[in-house]
Order: structure tokens, then C-alpha cells, then sequence
């Protein structure tokens, strides 16, 4: 009489697990894309272990997911009847050349870049805006005609990303951001004598890699123009910096993909791409020293003018 029971209570664990298998793969289902959406606004939380642990990522994830669980056993009816719904639609309008699968996992695809290409607009908060202070001298301290900033700005523009594949019309940018990179990694800071004001020529940086922030400034707006990229400067209150012209909205949003994604993923790619739209609706994303990717977060947005070069 005892072996029916067990076997039947094997069966009832048999059915038991294979459920609950569905319910967990079910809450995964809901949980990718719901994440994706949460975390770029969830803030940070690195644990100083080898290159830095992403906490703030597991929690996250853990918590919609537990969510997602609760959710789906506490209403399971409704959503196996959703899903089993929605599969046999896809699976009629797919056989009859419709919208089927194939188009479900290509705008689910989609859909997971388009939000995970995360840009932010700056404000442009312009104050007490008048004449770029020694817009002259700095000018011509960008001397990107100089053969040692050309080559400087050769050897920088292909020492990195060389193996990305990218469009001909994004050599430049990507090319760009080598010299970013180049410049940024080895920059020091080093201050001007006390009390008075030293403009370095790009020509000088070169071979020095350290100043401080309007040298840096010089040498990075001056490599940019020697390979032909555009370039402005951007002077607030008691700091300068350069941004680089991206373009309109479509170009911004590649150049946030490559940022994030082929670039420099290990440190940005959950990382949002801040930017500055211009009155003509071009997109300029700053390439300061004190940021460790292109478009970082400015360090002070009362900006007291532009220099466009």
C-alpha cells in the first residue's frame, strides 16, 4: 500500500518543480527589459574590489526579479492565458507571412539598444554671458597647423579602436575619441604660476601632457581640428573645457552606441552620455580631463561662454 503513495508523491514533485521552473523562467521573461529600463536611473554603487563590483546592479536586478515572481505566482491564470494567447497569434500571422517571431526578436532587439543608448541633454545654463575671456590668446595657442601637433594627432587618432568596425562617415569621430583617450590617460595636472595666467600652446602640451585646464583644453580642441573634427571650447566659472560636435539627434545616438558599447565599455556602458544642443540643433558632448569618457558629466554647468573655433 506504501508504494503507490510514493510513487504518486513523485509525481506531485515531478509536476511541482517543472512548475515552478516555468513560473521562474516566465518572471526572467518580464524582468530583462523592465531592468534595462530601471537601472540607468538607479545610482551607483561600486564596491573597491579588483576593477570595482557594480552592486547597485545585482540589487537591482534581484529586486524586480523577485518582484516578477511574486507577480506571476500570485496571478498565474491571467498571464499563462496572455502568453499562450499571444503565442498562438504569432504563431498564425507568422505562418501566414505576417508578423510572426522572426519580427518579435527583431524589435525586441531593437527596443533593448534603443534603451540602453542612454543620453542625457544639458541644460545650457548661460550666466552673465558676454565676450569669451582671452578668446584671442587661446585661439592662437591652438596652433593645429603646427606639424607637431599634426603628428601628435595622427599618432593619437590611430593608436586606439582601430579594430572597431564603423561606418567611412564615422572615421573621424571614432578617431576622435582615440585622441580623447590618448590625452586623457595621461594627463596631469599641473598649475599656473600663483598669481598670474599661462596659456601653453598645443604644440607645447604635446610633449608635456600636462597643464591645467585650458592647456589641456588647447591641445585637445587643436588635435581634434588637425584631423578634422569640430571643435568649440566652453569656459564656466573658473573652468574651460572642449566639446566636440556630434550632430543631429540620429548622429547622437550612435555616437552614444559606440561609446558605451565598443568603446569604452568597461567603464561606460551603463554610464549615461551627456551632451549640449546648439541653437542650430547640432549635438556637442564634452571631452574634459577630468572625465574618463567622452560625454561625461560636466563639472560646472554656469557657463559663462563659448568659443566656437
Amino acid at each position: 500500500m506504501d508504494e503507490p503513495v510514493e510513487a504518486s508523491g513523485g509525481k506531485n514533485e515531478g509536476h511541482g518543480f517543472a512548475h515552478g521552473v516555468i513560473i521562474y523562467l516566465v518572471a526572467l521573461l518580464l524582468t530583462l527589459p523592465m531592468f534595462l529600463l530601471v537601472h540607468p536611473h538607479v545610482p551607483g554603487l561600486i564596491l573597491p574590489v579588483g576593477n570595482g563590483w557594480r552592486l547597485d546592479t545585482l540589487i537591482t536586478f534581484a529586486l524586480i526579479l523577485g518582484a516578477f515572481i511574486v507577480l506571476v505566482k500570485r496571478f498565474q491564470l491571467a498571464v499563462y492565458t496572455v502568453l499562450v494567447v499571444g503565442v498562438g497569434c504569432l504563431t498564425i500571422t507568422g505562418m501566414t507571412g505576417g508578423y510572426g517571431f522572426r519580427e518579435v526578436y527583431r524589435d525586441y532587439a531593437s527596443f533593448m539598444r534603443s534603451i540602453r543608448d542612454n543620453t542625457e541633454m544639458s541644460p545650457l545654463m548661460m550666466k552673465d554671458i558676454g565676450p569669451f575671456q582671452n578668446a584671442d590668446v587661446l585661439r592662437s595657442r591652438i596652433d593645429y597647423n603646427s606639424p607637431a601637433v599634426r603628428s601628435f594627432a595622427v599618432r593619437s587618432a590611430t593608436l586606439w579602436f582601430t579594430e572597431v568596425p564603423v561606418r567611412e562617415d564615422e572615421y573621424t569621430l571614432v578617431q576622435a575619441f582615440s585622441v580623447f583617450k590618448v590625452i586623457n590617460s595621461s594627463w596631469t595636472y599641473v598649475s599656473d604660476v600663483k598669481d598670474g595666467e599661462y596659456f601653453a600652446s598645443a604644440s607645447e602640451s604635446a610633449n608635456l601632457l600636462a597643464g591645467d585646464c585650458d592647456d589641456h583644453a588647447i591641445l585637445m580642441a587643436a588635435c581634434i581640428k588637425a584631423i578634422g573634427g569640430e571643435v568649440r571650447l566652453v569656459r564656466t566659472t573658473g573652468h574651460i573645457y572642449p566639446e566636440l560636435k556630434i550632430g543631429d539627434g540620429s548622429a547622437m545616438k550612435r555616437a552614444a552606441h559606440l561609446v558605451r558599447e565598443e568603446l569604452f565599455p568597461d567603464i561606460a556602458r551603463h554610464a549615461t552620455v551627456y551632451y549640449h544642443t546648439d541653437e542650430y540643433g547640432d549635438r556637442w558632448i564634452n571631452l574634459d580631463y577630468t572625465r574618463h569618457y567622452p560625454g561625461g558629466e560636466v563639472m560646472d554647468e554656469t557657463i559663462k561662454g563659448i568659443l566656437d573655433l
